[in-house]
């Protein structure tokens, strides 16, 4: 087929579906997917299992053969003639849905063309979107070199322990791309170590219920903690409330600006402020202080500065390091960190010098995954493919960048973060980006970008398959 017509057979396909496309994306967000007990055959709880089986009627509605990967990954299949396969991964699961939102974050909601929902960004409107390209290719009639799988993951947020289970069953596809970042191609992660404690000794008596984040890799908006100070007077801070309560104690409510662990500019941890709060007003004894300033070293920024482990990587870029939940059992507060680091550290280094500084602090460090960096040649042909389907259909230059974020990419040996971020189009107040309330797409983006992921599948096909490997 002539580029032209391919071109424009693109454009009419995707008008003619938009209806059902934004149907499929309001019934796959109104499933609340976030992680909970597992069950049998819901490995991540009901919630991620109950979106997987929206998602897998909705592919067998469009026509695909599916399996459900016994609730850790599901997938549907368009064959090709070669054994080797073309994958595309996206998740079902979501973060919580956390407070703040102007409307229900589980009832897709449009206003002056955005769609807002928890996961319409991250990364439910992306299940959708892969779906309809793939779907494009199968009534294309066209023969196809490689198979197509669309994958859709039940844990991606809360560590990608789905994968590992998928990949010890099927096969590596020759080349997969994640639609779960910005445009135009992600090519290298830095490295994770999530899920890291700090941990006090249990010496907390005149504070009780800290409390913070609903998610190690979101930073958390809001905090509070109960102080015991009877008679206590407190300084007047910016972002603090501070309420009595009948007993005498006081309850202290810290307002910051959540978001993203991997985008930590423009955001403000609520768990910083109110830490501060109380070094800065004296709460509690020498040894309470002792844990409250490691905080204080947490907070004090978000690129692990004040707990001497800044660095920045030539491939990767800079260090970012946050805390996201912080809960109190008696007297014991543990802090959980999420650290997204370059080529220059590795994660074993960063444990050791992070269970260094919780001793100088009576305190302990330990826990976590760790998720070395990743970086793949831009020079590779499948992701010059990527690039120029980018560039053709939306107008704009392509380069390749490395990120912060973690995604399913560094899961696999071949596979890059291919959109559908758009950051050509400015965000008007009402909606925010992805981990935060007021979650939202833009549905002329959308479009776009289902019309770049099928021109890029579709010359994909065209490929040899050590092309396809990077060789």
């Amino acid at each position: 087929m002539e580029k032209k017509q391919l071109l424009q057979e693109i454009e009419a396909f995707v008008e003619k579906n938009e209806k059902d496309i934004l149907n499929d994306m309001a019934e796959l967000v109104s499933k609340r997917s976030v992680k909970g007990p597992a069950e049998e055959g819901a490995p991540f709880g009901r919630g991620p299992r109950n979106a997987l089986d929206s998602a897998m009627a909705i592919a067998e509605r469009l026509g695909f053969a599916v399996n459900d990967g016994d609730g850790y990954v599901g997938w549907a299949d368009l064959p090709g003639k070669h054994e080797e396969h073309i994958g595309v991964i996206a998740h079902v699961d979501v973060v919580p849905e956390g407070e703040g939102w102007s409307s229900d974050p589980y009832v897709l909601t449009e206003k002056d063309g955005w769609l807002i929902g928890r996961g319409i960004s991250d990364n439910k409107g992306a299940v959708i979107l892969s779906l309809y390209a793939a779907a494009f290719l199968a009534r294309s009639g066209r023969p196809l070199n490689y198979g197509i799988r669309v994958m859709m993951g039940c844990d991606e947020e809360c560590g990608m322990h789905d994968v590992p289970y998928y990949l010890a069953r099927n096969p590596e596809p020759i080349f997969c791309f994640t639609p779960d970042v910005d445009f135009p191609v992600s090519i290298g992660e830095k490295g994770m170590y999530a899920g890291g404690v700090f941990s006090s000794a249990p010496v907390f008596t005149s504070i009780s219920a800290f409390a913070a984040g609903n998610a190690s890799n979101s930073i958390p908006g809001r905090a509070s903690c109960v102080v015991h100070a009877p008679g206590k007077s407190f300084k007047e801070t910016k972002g603090i409330t501070v309420t009595p309560k009948e007993d005498g104690s006081f309850l202290v409510e810290a307002q910051g600006i959540g978001g993203h662990a991997a985008h930590p500019d423009g955001k403000h941890n609520a768990i910083g402020i109110l830490t501060d709060f109380l070094l800065d007003n004296g709460i509690g004894d020498a040894d309470e202080r002792q844990f409250l300033e490691l905080l204080h070293k947490i907070h004090s920024n978000a690129y692990g500065e004040g707990l001497g482990i800044a660095c920045t990587g030539k491939l990767l870029g800079q260090l970012t390091s946050i805390g996201g939940v912080i809960s109190q059992e008696g007297g014991v507060v543990r802090q959980d960190m999420n650290i997204r680091y370059p080529e220059c550290v590795s994660g074993e280094e960063l444990k050791k010098a992070l269970s260094k500084v919780a001793a100088a602090h009576n305190a302990q460090f330990g826990g976590g995954e760790i998720l070395e960096p990743f970086y793949i040649s831009p020079d590779s042909p499948a992701i010059k493919v990527l690039l120029s389907a980018y560039t053709e259909i939306t107008g704009h230059p392509a380069e390749a960048y490395t990120m912060f974020g973690g995604t399913y990419a560094r899961r696999f040996k071949n596979a890059v973060g291919f959109g559908p971020g758009d950051d050509y189009t400015p965000r008007p107040s009402f909606v925010a980006s992805d981990h935060a309330p007021n979650e939202a797409s833009y549905i002329p983006s959308l479009k776009e970008a289902l019309k770049v992921y099928i021109l890029a599948l579709w010359q994909l096909q065209d490929l040899a398959a050590e092309e396809l490997r990077g060789r």
